[in-house]
């Protein structure tokens, strides 16, 4: 694996640096030399930063989380997704992921719905968008974050540039957040980054029959923390983060962004199976409900949000 890495890191700075001159950057975006002072503190300090990186918007400057998954995820997992991307912009931190379909993108969609900034880190030049189908979205980050890449303008997308834009993903964050993924898939190269990074490493537990589970499940298996919301990441970070963080995201919930109204039948079961006091295990609550541990998760998620329950650690929940 180290040795992979390294021809990785290798092959990263000769893909960054070919073609034919440097030419500047295109209208809307900007360039970042390793040098300078706006360059990403955090990107900077990894053992293979970009030596430039192309920028379109502004980049955030509040702590990154990465919130990575499967394209081809469920819909559980795009919940939770977008549940987590709105909670961390409610608590000040920028999500950071790739603009792929599914968990990527509904992250993405999270934070901004969140109110919050969000960056985007493409595999391919900063003149280009991939997928396609994420123009719209990949102009709504631009407004309120950043789109990045380390390719040339012009680059399209190659098989390679998945794994650059992967370490540089994981060089942005304070925290990876994986929600789902296969045991061969790209949010598992960025789990392996950030441990190299020395990054928190979270991951949601899904169902066990499900095949874009099992990579998030062998991340657990190996040590990473579990993540069952905002509050699971907020507790991985040092309190110099975490505490104002939860403050604002104290803030946003009394500001009347959340609210009971319009649960479904699982969110109101969920919430009836917490006691008034003392709070209620995941496990508890899986055999109280009788929901699949996907779907438990992202109503849990979605109360947390609302302002209606609250993490108290060790997997419990508590009525907020």
């Amino acid at each position: 694996m180290e040795s992979m890495r390294h021809s990785d890191r290798q092959a990263n700075r000769e893909r960054a640096t070919a073609g034919p001159g440097r030419p500047g950057a295109p209208r809307g975006a900007s360039i970042l030399a390793l040098a300078d002072d706006a360059y990403p503190r955090l990107l900077r300090e990894i053992n293979d930063p970009p030596d430039r990186i192309w920028v379109k918007g502004s980049l955030p400057h509040g702590h990154g989380i990465a919130v990575v998954g499967s394209r081809a995820c469920t819909p559980s997992g795009r919940r939770i997704a977008h549940r987590l991307g709105v909670d961390l912009a409610r608590a000040g931190l920028v999500v950071v992921s790739g603009l792929a379909r599914g968990i990527d993108s509904a992250a993405h969609r999270g934070a901004l719905d969140g109110g919050g900034e969000t960056i985007a880190v493409l595999p391919c030049g900063i003149d280009r968008v991939y997928p396609p189908a994420n123009r719209v979205l990949a102009r709504r980050i631009a407004a309120s974050g950043a789109l990045i890449s380390e390719l040339e303008p012009g680059t399209e997308v190659r098989k390679s540039s998945f794994v650059q834009r992967n370490r540089i993903i994981a060089g942005l964050a304070l925290a990876v957040v994986v929600v789902e993924a296969a045991r061969q898939s790209g949010a598992k190269i960025t789990a392996a980054y950030a441990a190299d990074y020395d990054r928190e490493l979270l991951a949601v537990p899904g169902s066990l029959a499900s095949a874009v589970s099992e990579g998030a499940i062998e991340l657990l298996i190996d040590g990473a923390a579990i993540c069952t919301g905002v509050e699971s990441v907020l507790e991985q970070l040092r309190p110099a983060v975490a505490n104002p963080a939860r403050r604002r995201l104290e803030r946003a919930r009394g500001s009347g962004a959340s609210t009971i109204a319009g649960l479904d039948d699982a969110g109101r079961a969920v919430l009836e199976a917490i006691p008034e006091r003392g709070g209620c295990s995941v496990d508890g609550l899986a055999n109280a409900t009788r929901l699949g541990v996907g779907t438990l998760l992202a109503v849990l998620t979605d109360l947390e949000v609302r302002g209606l329950i609250r993490s108290v650690g060790s997997q419990r929940y508590e009525r907020a």
